[in-house]
């Protein structure tokens, strides 16, 4: 069985490219109670008593359900989704 998002859930992961401590130690997407899906970027820091702590931050739609596919299209990390094109209304030609 496929992993299946579930609305206020998400995940985490290692960010394996990360060059700069600018960029996320974490990232992963997260679904919304309203349903729209997100990135979500974590940064592991420490206080001043040395105590670590995670700094998260929810970013652009990641992903947009597909009608009938079942699938998802996805947009590079940190890139917003592209929406769909539009379908044209041919409804014009009709000749009655």
């Amino acid at each position: 069985m496929a992993y299946e998002m579930r609305a206020g859930q998400g995940s985490l992961f290692k960010n394996d490219k990360k060059t700069t401590d600018s960029q996320p130690t974490l990232k992963g997407r997260v679904m919304l109670p309203n349903g729209e899906v997100r990135w979500i970027s974590g940064w592991t820091k420490k206080t001043s008593a040395g105590e670590s702590w995670i700094s998260l931050s929810v970013g652009e739609l990641c992903m947009q359900q597909q009608q009938g596919g079942g699938g998802y299209n996805q947009a590079p990390y940190g890139a917003p989704a592209q929406p769909k094109a539009a379908v044209p209304d041919n409804d014009d030609d009709i000749p009655f």
